[in-house]
C-alpha cells in the first residue's frame, strides 16, 4: 500500500521528528510505500518562518535525508489534492499532538492589562482541522484513515462545548483505528464516544525506532565529532529555575569524583538556562545525532518526554525533572495529564521522576539524583523497551489491518 502520514513532520522539535521518522521506517521495511504528507497551514507556516535557523534547518534536513515528503499543501482540500495526485490509498494520523482542542474557557488568561484576554492557537490546535481527518470530505466516501498514538497535549476536554463533542464523534466516526498515547487523551476518546467505542493507549513510536531505522552514527563518530569522553551525562533544563547554579555545580563535582563528565544538551529553541557546566552541545544539533547523543550517553538527567522514551528505548540512566501537567490560566492545576507520569507509570519506575511544576518546589538533592543514575535498574528498562517495541509492532499489524478492509 501506498501509506500517507500526517504529522509534525516540520516542527522544530527533536521528539515530533523522530516520531514520524520512526513509523515511515517500520512502513518501508515491512514491504509498504510510505510518504510524508507535507501539510503545514498558513498560520503554522508562520510560525515557523520565525524561526529562520540553522537549527530550523537542521530538522528539515533530516526528515528529506531520511523521508519522502509530498509537495507542500496548506489545508483539508489541499491535501486531499496531493493524496489523489499521489495515489495515496490511506492514511495515517499520528503519532503526535494531533488530537488537540482548546477550548475558551481553558484559553482565557487574566489578569492582564485589559483585565483578561484569550491565548490565541493556531489552527492545528484547534478542532476541526486535517488532523481531525477533515481532508476526508474531499475524497471518495469512507477513504482509510487511521489514528495512532494521538495526544490532546493536556487539552480540558470537559470544558468543550456538547455540540463541538457531537462534531467530533461524527468526524470521527469513519476513522477505521484510533489510539491514544496517554490515559489523558484516552479519557477524552472515551468523552467524545460515550464509552461506546474502545480507543486504547498505545506505545509511542520512537519505543522502536531502533528497529525501524537502522542507519545511525555510531558511538565512536558521535564522541568523536563531540569530543566526548566515555562516561558522560546530559543536563537539559527548559527553565533555570528548575535547578540553581549552585544546583549543577554540586552534581558535576559529584560526578566528576566518579569519572564522569557532564554535558550541557540543548533544546532546540537553545540552552534555556545560565550554567556553569564545562561540556555542552551546541546547536544546529540534528534530530538524528541528538537521539545518539542521548542513547550513548551514561544518563539523561532533565525535562521534556522524548528524552525519556529515548533512554528507556536503549535501557538507559535518566532522571526525569518532570514539567508536565494540567494549568488554568497559567496556575499549576495537578499532574494527571502528565505523559511521562503516564509512562514511568506504566513502566513501574515512578522514583526516577520528580515533578517541578509547582511554584516554590524543592528539587531532590544532586548526590540522590546522581546515585540513580548509578544503581540505575537496567534489567527492568529492558524489559520494558521490549514489551513497548512489541506493542508498537502489534499496533502498527492492527492499524495496516483496519485499512485494507
Amino acid at each position: 500500500m501506498k501509506i500517507g502520514l500526517l504529522a509534525y513532520q516540520s516542527a522544530i522539535n527533536f521528539g515530533a521528528n523522530l516520531q514520524i521518522a520512526s513509523t515511515y521506517g517500520y512502513l518501508l521495511n515491512n514491504g509498504h510505500d510510505p510518504i510524508i504528507i507535507n501539510l503545514i497551514p498558513e498560520d503554522l507556516r508562520e510560525s515557523y518562518a520565525e524561526s529562520k535557523s540553522e537549527q530550523a534547518q537542521a530538522h528539515i534536513n533530516f526528515i528529506k535525508s531520511y523521508c519522502t515528503l509530498t509537495d507542500e499543501c496548506h489545508n483539508a482540500k489541499e491535501m486531499a489534492d496531493v493524496i489523489r495526485n499521489e495515489k495515496i490509498d490511506a492514511v495515517i494520523i499520528g503519532s503526535d499532538a494531533v488530537a488537540q482542542h482548546h477550548p475558551l474557557l481553558e484559553r482565557i488568561v487574566f489578569p492582564t492589562k485589559t483585565i483578561f484576554s484569550v491565548r490565541k492557537l493556531t489552527s492545528d490546535r484547534m478542532f476541526p482541522n486535517p488532523f481531525w481527518g477533515t481532508f476526508a470530505d474531499y475524497l471518495a466516501p469512507n477513504y482509510p484513515m487511521a489514528i495512532l498514538s494521538a495526544s490532546c497535549q493536556d487539552s480540558s476536554y470537559r470544558l468543550i462545548n456538547p455540540l463541538v463533542i457531537n462534531r467530533m464523534r461524527k468526524r470521527l466516526e469513519n476513522v477505521r483505528y484510533i489510539s491514544a498515547r496517554d490515559t489523558w487523551t484516552q479519557a477524552m476518546y472515551e468523552h467524545i464516544f460515550k464509552g461506546e467505542r474502545n480507543v486504547p493507549v498505545t506505545a509511542d513510536p520512537v519505543f522502536a525506532f531502533n528497529q525501524n531505522v537502522k542507519k545511525q552514527p555510531s558511538e565512536t563518530e558521535i564522541r568523536e565529532k563531540y569530543g566526548l569522553k566515555r562516561d558522560y551525562v546530559l543536563l537539559s533544563f527548559l527553565r533555570s529555575s528548575t535547578v540553581s547554579e549552585d544546583w549543577l555545580a554540586e552534581f558535576e563535582s559529584k560526578a566528576n569524583a566518579v569519572g564522569i563528565d557532564c554535558v550541557a544538551l540543548p533544546f532546540p529553541a537553545g540552552m534555556k538556562f545560565n550554567n556553569s557546566l564545562k561540556n555542552r552541545i551546541e546547536l544546529p544539533l540534528s534530530p538524528m545525532e541528538w537521539y545518539c547523543l542521548i542513547k550513548y550517553s551514561k544518563g539523561y538527567v532533565g525535562h521534556n518526554m522524548h528524552p525519556i522514551v529515548v533512554s528507556l528505548h536503549n535501557a538507559n540512566p535518566f532522571y526525569s525533572f518532570d514539567n508536565y501537567g494540567r494549568r488554568v490560566n497559567k496556575h499549576f492545576v495537578d499532574e494527571s495529564t502528565s505523559k511521562i507520569k503516564h509512562i514511568l507509570t506504566k513502566a513501574d519506575m515512578l522514583d526516577y521522576r520528580s515533578s517541578c511544576c509547582n511554584n516554590g518546589i524543592v528539587p531532590p538533592e544532586p548526590e540522590f539524583v546522581l546515585n540513580k543514575l548509578i544503581t540505575f535498574d537496567y534489567d527492568k528498562t529492558s524489559i520494558f523497551s521490549q514489551r513497548q517495541t512489541e506493542a508498537y509492532k502489534d499496533t502498527m499489524n492492527e492499524i495496516l489491518y483496519s485499512l485494507q478492509k
